[in-house]
């Protein structure tokens, strides 16, 4: 008699009935039932608050140049705010291997590929909230401490623009943080790495374009996760990269973890 296999070879057809509603449904359940997801949005959001009542508490503001002054402000703390969210997008899936509960996700999900990609989306969602709710409530907290000195600080369109780029920017490395967890399927890992890619290769760059005097080193500086990011809660004329550039910078980053991730998932044994 033939033996039955055990276990289904990765990459097979999908359980019958598996819709990506229902993955993606399945994906948020489990994120917002486990307690990283809200401390670290916790953790997120107090940076944030700090960070504007202390600039809102020390500005002493210009009135033409108010509103300038409340999108730094608002803004300027994105990159630690960055950090916590990819810890937390890192967490989700990191956190599935540690426990061995990726197991289970993927015999729900055969193909594998669909739950990886869901959860990405889900994170990404969560971080973009995270993010409007940083950015407008920063500058909503500094344009009333500036009104308490007398100056007003009018929300404008380009105002708008810089402040939901700032929540898009959180989306990115939402979505960048899972991608990269399941690339190399170890939280600490990933946020080693992640951590080194916010912050340690800018600085890296910055010092090699200067004791080389390499123009091209400090161009290519501009293209870090990070730094592109920081294009899109930048006022327009004032990034020194084009905003399609910086897009398209973010989008090969991307690229560059969730390419191999979705092969590697598809392929390999969990």
């Amino acid at each position: 008699m033939t033996a039955v296999p055990a276990t289904r070879p990765a990459g097979s057809a999908g359980t019958a009935g598996v819709t990506a509603l229902h993955v993606l449904r399945s994906e948020w359940l489990k994120l917002v039932t486990v307690r990283s997801t809200f401390w670290t949005t916790a953790v997120a959001l107090l940076i944030a608050a700090a960070i504007a009542l202390l600039f809102g508490a020390a500005v002493d503001p210009d009135p033409g140049s108010a509103t300038a002054s409340a999108l730094l402000g608002s803004t300027v703390g994105l990159g630690f705010v960055a950090l916590v969210v990819g810890v937390l997008g890192v967490l989700a899936i990191g956190g599935e291997y540690a426990t061995l509960q990726i197991r289970s996700s993927y015999t729900a999900v055969p193909r594998r590929w669909p739950a990886l990609v869901a959860k990405g989306a889900v994170v990404a969602a969560w971080s973009f909230v995270v993010g409007l709710v940083v950015t407008f409530g920063g500058f909503g907290v500094i344009a009333g401490l500036f009104a308490g000195k007398g100056v007003g600080v009018p929300l404008d369109g380009e105002a708008v623009g810089v402040l939901v780029g700032g929540a898009v920017y959180l989306a990115v490395i939402g979505a960048f943080s899972v991608g990269l967890g399941a690339l190399v399927r170890s939280s600490a890992a990933g946020i080693t790495i992640l951590s080194a890619v916010l912050f340690v290769a800018p600085v890296v760059l910055q010092l090699l374009a200067v004791a080389l005097r390499a123009e091209w080193v400090g161009r290519a500086n501009e293209y870090l996760l990070s730094n592109a990011g920081g294009v899109l809660f930048t006022r327009p004329g004032e990034a020194s990269v084009a905003l399609w550039a910086a897009l398209l910078a973010l989008a090969c980053w991307l690229a560059a973890v969730w390419v191999p991730a979705l092969l590697l998932t598809r392929g390999r044994d969990v």
